[in-house]
């Protein structure tokens, strides 16, 4: 195995724990957000950032607005976090949405969307929803140019990016967007809900994020009766994707979700979308919260923000 020396070491740790899926939910919530605060790429100088709420209906949603301080940003990204739609928040991704807004020179809006179970499909893609047309509508006041606004996550956010981003979905789900998202940016996105692929049985087992879990996430996110509507929470399923953005994607080598993320390029690649594909063959899922621990990680950091500062220098 070429797996990065300190993702691998937090890998065998994580092995030597009940799992996620055996934890109190909100035990596990807690660890989860301090995670990154003991792991992750930390504050940055060179960044500010403010927090705000913003009105969805009858609910007020979180976000976190992450600004590099000694540069324009080229563009602005909303940001919604990954942990399979059950766990994390803006705690958990501080310091990645720090990284890229200093080292990539964009805005990042955190989106603290609500999680299952409870608030189950389709209540997370309706908040993200939301969320999008609140930033779109709100450009001019938050100091953003929207015509250079995308969406991005990881894993389950790269799902809910994902899903925003095809337009198809969001005539399905939840009406119309304001704008289709300039580009969208997915690390390790969970886009098939089936949770049955070759890398899922070969990876489903002593790496941090194991088949146990990603079913544990699936059966919380969607209830029994929901199985059956996995394809329209599956990117993977959508057969047209006219009109999806500029994709930038990354996938991981010893990832359980490495097989849908290859597919779901080839699938872009196919319907002639453009996309820019990072294969990273030394890390796993999650590495985005191991900077502090491993300098090989923070290198890999450095590298999918220098491509989507590269992006940015030409959108």
């Amino acid at each position: 195995m070429k797996l990065i020396t300190g993702q691998r070491i937090l890998c065998t740790l994580g092995d030597l724990s009940p799992g996620y899926a055996k934890l109190p939910l909100p035990a596990l919530r807690r660890f989860y957000d301090c995670y990154d605060q003991l792991l992750g790429s930390g504050s940055r100088t060179d960044v500010s950032y403010k927090n705000r709420r913003i009105p969805l209906g009858e609910q007020q949603i979180p976000i976190r607005i992450y600004r590099p301080v000694a540069r324009a940003a080229r563009l602005t990204m909303v940001y919604f976090h990954g942990g399979g739609y059950v766990i994390g928040g803006l705690k958990s991704h501080h310091g990645f949405c720090s990284l890229l807004a200093g080292r990539a020179d964009i805005n990042v809006i955190a989106v603290d969307y609500r999680c299952a179970p409870e608030n189950p499909f389709p209540g997370p893609i309706k908040d993200g929803l939301g969320a999008w047309n609140w930033v779109v509508d709100h450009a001019a006041e938050l100091g953003v140019e929207n015509t250079k606004i995308g969406v991005g996550g990881d894993s389950a956010g790269g799902n809910l990016a994902a899903v925003l981003a095809m337009q198809t979905f969001t005539k399905v789900i939840a009406g119309q967007l304001s704008k289709v998202p300039a580009f969208q940016f997915l690390l390790y996105p969970w886009v098939d809900m089936s949770t049955e692929s070759d890398s899922i049985q070969r990876y489903g087992k002593g790496l941090l994020l194991t088949e146990e879990t990603m079913i544990f996430f699936r059966d919380n996110y969607l209830s029994e009766g929901d199985h059956a509507l996995a394809i329209v929470a599956s990117p993977m399923a959508c057969g047209d994707v006219t009109g999806t953005p500029d994709t930038l994607i990354v996938t991981a080598q010893y990832d359980v979700l490495r097989d849908e993320g290859l597919a779901f390029v080839d699938k872009l690649k196919t319907g002639k979308v453009n996309v820019i594909h990072q294969h990273l063959p030394d890390c796993t899922h999650g590495f985005i919260s191991m900077g502090r621990f491993s300098g090989a990680t923070r290198k890999r950091l450095e590298q999918i923000c220098d491509m989507l500062m590269a992006y940015g220098a030409g959108a």
